[in-house]
């Protein structure tokens, strides 16, 4: 019980905060090169483990909230929360990312670039959930999408192995509370290698423990 109290006080730190508090867009470390995603600018050395972080981390965290213990992607609720909490989390650190009267503006493409790492196509991504648009909206004027950002500082991506699997990888890891070192979810996930901004495509995910 004091697992499942401790989860749902995360995510509501993380993902329901103004985007004032998550730092400001073009801080030293949001803008530096290192940080900075671009689409085909993942260092040719980046590892699986590495550049797949932001998608392990949304994912595990819509998979929590929605108290489920495989990511179905199919599930357009789901799949939003999980690329919602990729945007929410990492998005301020692509260049391409605006901030404008307390919230955080990204292109249309910068979107779909985050997407392309769960296997999302533009035909198959739709509008964003009415239980979201508070959080992540469409703007038409803009062409941009609305977000409201959380903060990334609770918990970390812990990764315990990596090993070929078929066509792509197989990862274990777990999400730690950075606070005391607590596992709050242990997961596997399959990962395919593909040409996007992060080199990899995830195909399944699923909460072990």
């Amino acid at each position: 019980m004091f697992k499942k109290l401790l989860t749902a006080a995360l995510i509501t730190s993380m993902l329901i905060l103004p985007v004032n508090s998550a730092g400001p867009v073009n801080s030293p470390e949001a803008s530096s090169p290192e940080q900075a995603y671009l689409p085909g600018d993942v260092p040719a050395e980046t590892g699986a483990a590495e550049s797949m972080t932001p998608a392990l981390h949304a994912l595990v965290l819509a998979m929590l909230n929605h108290d489920t213990s495989r990511f179905d992607f199919n599930n357009t609720a789901l799949t939003w929360e999980g690329l919602y909490n990729m945007l929410s989390l990492y998005g301020q650190m692509d260049s391409r990312a605006l901030s404008e009267q307390g919230e955080l503006l990204l292109p249309e493409e910068t979107v779909l670039d985050y997407a392309a790492a769960l296997d999302l196509d533009a035909s198959r991504l739709g509008d964003p959930p009415a239980a979201i648009r508070d959080r992540l909206n469409y703007d038409n004027v803009s062409r941009c999408y609305v977000v409201v950002c959380g903060e990334d500082d609770l918990a970390q991506v812990r990764v315990d192995s990596l090993r070929p699997s078929g066509q792509g990888y197989t990862l274990t890891g777990s999400l730690v509370y950075q606070v005391n070192g607590q596992v709050l979810a242990s997961f596997q996930a399959s990962l395919r290698p593909c040409d996007n901004m992060f080199g990899y495509v995830l195909t399944g995910m699923s909460i072990t423990g």
